[in-house]
């Protein structure tokens, strides 16, 4: 599979009701091609990422880079992928805000105007951190994101504090079956320090 991304810059800014019918057009083309990616307009300006089977995606780059309602594009990059980085979108949309913006690492200092071909050529790492960080503009994702990592956390340090009980009631096992057996020595006693210690770090 492959990635490629660009910017380009529409002729003419496109109206809610033409970026809805591209959309639209996007969605079905890119379901039957099986072709995932993302796109940012503003200000006259598209950024957008396609990534599927290589055959498929340079033909539609080289469509694209045909279309008369782009007026330039700026190839960014075309790169070999594992595994896809917008796997759960057809096309993902944004539209580009000055407070979106404000919630990226690194993108703060970006204002909304410098979204256009012009800056974006000259500052591509922009470009490639606005694509990378597309997942995360959205407050809810944010917050979802959060909550997740939050639940990963609580999951971790739950399975470390079983596993420090096991071992803790092992040794409370083991030293239950010495003294049936009148065997309790000074290990044991280092057995309940060690214990104590385990369930310590719980």
């Amino acid at each position: 599979m492959i990635q490629i991304a660009y910017i380009s810059t529409a002729t003419e800014p496109l109206s809610t009701e033409q970026l809805i019918a591209l959309l639209q057009q996007s969605f079905k083309n890119n379901t039957a091609a099986g072709i995932t990616g993302m796109m940012l307009y503003g200000n006259a300006t598209f950024l957008q990422a396609l990534e599927g089977e290589e055959s498929v995606v340079d033909a539609l780059y080289d469509k694209i880079s045909k279309d008369p309602r782009h007026g330039s594009i700026v190839f960014l990059h075309r790169k070999t992928i594992a595994r896809r980085q917008y796997a759960d979108w057809t096309m993902a949309f944004k539209r580009v805000s000055g407070q979106a913006l404000q919630g990226i690492e690194g993108l703060r200092e970006f204002a909304e105007a410098d979204f256009n071909a012009d800056y974006l050529r000259r500052n591509t790492a922009v470009a490639e951190n606005l694509m990378s960080h597309f997942g995360s503009w959205d407050p809810l994702l944010r917050e979802l994101d959060d909550k997740d990592r939050q639940i990963k956390d609580l999951k971790q340090a739950l399975a470390d504090a079983r596993s420090r009980i096991e071992v803790a009631s092992l040794v409370l096992d083991g030293i239950a079956d010495a003294s049936r057996s009148n065997s309790l020595s000074e290990r044991h006693l280092k057995l309940c320090e060690f214990a104590r210690e385990t369930l310590g770090k719980a």
